[in-house]
């Protein structure tokens, strides 16, 4: 329409809410049910008269606006399309949201509409009709000819009027689908035939519809006192005890009821009844009333004695699928498959099916054909079904095999075809057999069997039913095979994952640290409880002498029983024991079964063993920590009855973190030989410093925490020829055995230099500094070297200290007053080993008698969660801290408050402190 191009906003046709068919087509469905304007021609009036205006309506808007109620409207407008007003409404549709318009001439938006222009329209106050879907269907409004202002409370008001719109909109569409729905179902029931009855479990009162009584004869619906009353007058005598049977069952098992049987009718006749009907629980989950349905079968069974009718059948089928596509182990199929062999007139059924391609053949029976069989062979295990030998002596196997179906009509023909049946023919009473293939892309996965007590002619449709369910268990049995093999190889993977999982954490736990008593204390915490309930790690020393290192349980209130337990193991078990055997040959013992005659042979000791007994063990591994061919321990992994033996793939896990725990020993254990050899190389060249009259010497050497390597941090301290004292402290760059021989060569070149030329700092760093190059060492070094001088013609006592830099920390300075400062006015030369041809500089400072001079590497202040400019600020603070304190107590709690006990590198510290005054 023109009305709605009009009011249109700016953009694509395609944009527009009001072209939107999602929206028209819930505007369209409410539309089709309006009974008549009567109803919203009383809410628009009810809107009018709460609103105080003259005009109120509402509308529609499919793809055109459609009035369907108002008040104060011209004749005919209600019906058909809004006229001038429509556009508005239109706007209020799009927006989805209250349209306010308190003076519509002066309104951008509005004043250029027909219908504000014409007058009628000066004051407008719209609210989106919003349908149960979301969609918005239409608008309710109010106008007026004259400016209104609407504050925010009228519109919510109208806003709740428009739900009263759409509830009303709503309430039609229901009441029109129930109706049709009910119409429909009188329609089905009526063409059917279909009684429904209802039994009450707590009055135990029948009440049965029209259609259920005229089955019995009756004229209309009735109410009935009891089902005893309804068997004594409507149900032939031969039929009474099935009814009571299946009725008893459903209500004491909540499963559905259903029977046929004869009723009486007051004329004499009978007619054949098919009664449905499923239980009914209260909010208690107690057994209240049966619902069901009735149909006269009567023509069915008199037409076809033996085959349900083709609805039927198709039915249970459906239903059958329907339960077999929910079943979620294959001994749920048999008795599913009982209820659609049961169409049929069966009294049984089984399924035999391959375990897998290559697996055994495996019978599951039905309740009652497993009670016929338990009754007559108690002894047998039939949870599990029952392994069918793969000949042709049954039925179940012959078809698996062949895959071809068997129909045996008649006790007879069954025994004649099968001789070995006949046992199983005797013991269950059967006569009739079908067994048929269940085949899926050509491959047969087993047989389905039904069983008849009485002989049975197999006409067209029961083959036709029997193939179907045939099909239907095939393609469940097929389906569950492979969720059980996908749920295999998912739980293999799981476990292949957490296998992996706990390799990778042995890993990280046997890199983490170089203290091997730390690494294997954790590798105890990690296999317990992941490979077993507890366990024992032993090792050897130098000697090959075994001694325990760990062990642990899952039980962590016993982890000190099983400690006791390995240290009287390891004092007193013979040359049989596991622990020994595993250690000397570098192979696995896997203990399937601990044999106690065993554990007497390899524990001597009465005490050791009732140790090992109270901790309990059926199984167990013992695994070897072997590196490079070499035995170097066990480890010990012990599971209780309860938890069973390690599988194949738990042991291998155990062997290859035994042997990962092998090589991690054997690494902590040259790293230590290496580390142990570098240290005394290093501490053996860091000599004890002299001790001149005018100053006092202290020196500390700190290595790096263990599992770092060793650096390359030296001091030294000698007098010269002339009598100064000359103080050095370098770092050679690296960290390992190279780094700490290059700093022996590097000290002794300068301590040789310095004392032979008497040069002064900067010029024995030069020389030094040529000596590295020439000499071919291939190192580099941070070194800082200083003299201390009488300072001439000074009556005060002080000294002058003259010091060169190559690119080290600058001293730190602790004046005899307290005050701290660093020495470092000027930047660093460049470190030693880079360019020789460097001009180093000398720096000097006066020194006050009292005053202390700390020479340190930059291990002291740098590490990695402190930059070097944050640890020296923190050096000074510590070192005014220590004003007053003797010298090596100094350095001590320098040491103390800057050093780690996890630290990677290593630190040298020099002090030095003058005699103070008299």
């Amino acid at each position: 329409m023109a009305t709605f191009a009009s009011a249109a906003p700016t953009g694509s046709q395609g944009d527009d809410p009001l072209a939107d068919p999602l929206r028209i087509a819930a505007a369209r469905r409410l539309l089709l049910e309006v009974p008549g304007p009567a109803a919203f021609d009383r809410l628009s009036a009810l809107t009018a008269r709460v609103m105080g205006v003259g005009h109120a309506k509402v509308t529609l808007f499919t793809d055109h606006d459609v009035v369907v109620g108002g008040h104060g409207l011209p004749a005919g407008v209600v019906g058909g399309p809004g006229l001038l007003t429509g556009e508005l409404s239109a706007i209020t549709v799009r927006t989805g949201r209250p349209l306010v318009i308190p003076s519509a001439a002066d309104d951008e938006r509005v004043r250029e509409l027909p219908a504000v222009t014409s007058g009628q329209v000066l004051s407008y106050l719209g609210a989106p009709l919003r349908a149960a879907s979301g969609q918005v269907v239409g608008a309710l409004a109010v106008y007026a000819p004259e400016p209104r202002e609407w504050s925010d409370d009228v519109t919510e008001l109208l806003e709740q009027l428009a739900a009263s719109v759409v509830a009303e909109l709503e309430l039609s569409a229901a009441q029109s689908a129930v109706g049709t729905s009910r119409a429909w179902l009188e329609v089905a029931l009526e063409a059917s035939s279909v009684g429904i009855w209802e039994r009450d479990l707590r009055t135990e009162a029948i009440h049965w519809d029209d259609r259920c009584a005229a089955i019995f004869g009756m004229d209309s619906a009735m109410e009935l006192n009891s089902l005893d009353d309804v068997l004594a007058t409507h149900v032939h005598p031969d039929d009474h005890a099935a009814i009571d049977e299946s009725m008893r069952n459903a209500v004491e098992t909540g499963s559905d009821y259903l029977v046929e049987f004869r009723a009486l009718r007051g004329d004499g006749s009978v007619r054949w009844v098919l009664a449905r009907g499923r239980v009914v629980a209260d909010a208690t989950g107690a057994a209240a009333r049966v619902l069901g349905t009735a149909v006269d079968i009567t023509e069915a069974r008199g037409q076809a004695q033996e085959r349900l009718s083709a609805v039927q059948r198709a039915a249970a089928i459906a239903e059958v699928a329907a339960e077999l596509a929910n079943a979620a182990r294959l001994d749920q199929l048999a008795d599913v498959v009982m209820r659609g062999a049961q169409v049929l007139g069966a009294q049984s059924s089984a399924l035999a099916i391959f375990d897998s391609a290559d697996g055994p053949l495996r019978l599951h029976m039905t309740g009652n054909l497993l009670e016929a069989v338990q009754q007559g062979h108690p002894e047998m295990s039939l949870a599990d079904g029952v392994v069918l030998p793969m000949d042709d002596a049954m039925p179940a196997q012959h078809v698996a095999r062949h895959g071809r179906r068997l129909l045996l009509d008649d006790h007879a023909e069954t025994v004649t075809r099968f001789p070995a049946v006949a046992p199983v023919v005797e013991l269950l009473g059967l006569r009739a057999v079908a067994a048929l293939p269940l085949r899926v892309e050509g491959r047969v996965l087993g047989t389905f069997v039904a069983v008849w007590n009485t002989d049975h002619r197999f006409a067209g449709d029961d083959v036709e039913v029997l193939e179907a369910l045939a099909a239907q268990i095939a393609l469940s049995v097929s389906r569950l095979q492979a969720d059980a093999e996908r749920g295999a190889a998912v739980a293999a993977m799981a476990q292949a994952n957490q296998r992996l999982r706990l390799l990778a954490d042995a890993g990280r736990v046997l890199s983490g640290t170089l203290d091997i008593d730390q690494q294997i204390g954790h590798l105890a915490k990690l296999v317990v409880p992941d490979l077993a309930d507890w366990c024992w790690i032993v090792v050897t020393d130098e000697q090959g002498r075994l001694y325990d290192v760990a062990s642990n349980h899952r039980d962590p209130a016993r982890c000190l029983e099983v400690e006791a337990y390995v240290a009287t193991m390891i004092a007193t078990m013979s040359e049989r024991s596991a622990a020994r055997r595993v250690t000397r040959s570098g192979q696995p013992l896997v203990l399937s079964v601990i044999d106690w005659e065993d554990v007497t042979r390899a524990l001597p000791d009465a005490g050791a063993r009732e140790r090992f007994a109270r901790l309990g063990a059926t199984s167990g591994v013992v695994v070897p920590l072997v590196a490079r061919g070499q035995g170097l321990g066990a480890l010990g992994l012990f599971t209780r009855e309860e938890r069973g033996a390690l599988s194949e793939a738990e042991v291998d896990t155990a062997v290859e973190i035994g042997r990962r725990a092998g090589v991690a020993l054997h690494q902590a254990r040259l790293y230590g030989q290496q580390r142990d050899l570098a240290d005394a190389l290093q501490r053996s060249m860091l000599t004890e410093p002299p001790q001149p009259e005018h100053c006092e010497i202290v020196v500390r050497y700190v290595p790096a925490a263990e599992g770092a390597e060793i650096g390359g941090d030296w001091y030294d301290a000698f007098l010269q020829r002339g009598g100064a004292t000359v103080l050095a402290i370098g770092d050679v760059v690296g960290h390992d055995t190279r780094a700490a021989a290059a700093m022996g060569q590097v000290r002794g070149l300068l301590r040789g230099i310095s004392y032979s030329s008497g040069g002064s700092p900067a010029e024995v760093l030069s020389e030094l500094d040529r000596a590295v190059q020439g000499l071919a060492l291939d190192t580099m070094a941070t070194a800082l070297v200083a003299h201390l001088e009488p300072e001439p013609d000074d009556e005060a006592g002080r000294m002058r200290l003259r010091w060169a830099n190559a690119g080290h920390p600058p001293p730190a300075l602790l004046a005899s007053d307290g005050s701290v400062v660093l020495l470092d006015g000027k930047q660093a030369d460049l470190l030693l080993g880079v360019a020789p041809e460097t001009v180093r500089e000398d720096h000097v400072a006066v020194l006050a008698p009292g005053s202390t001079v700390l020479l340190y590497t930059d291990g002291l202040v740098e590490r990695r969660d402190r930059d070097i400019d944050s640890g020296t600020e923190q050096l000074l603070e510590v070192l005014g801290e220590c004003a007053g304190l003797p010298l090596d107590q100094l350095c001590d709690r320098v040491l103390e408050q800057m050093f780690l006990p996890d630290a990677e590198d290593d630190v040298a510290v020099l002090a030095v402190r003058l005699v103070p005054e008299d």
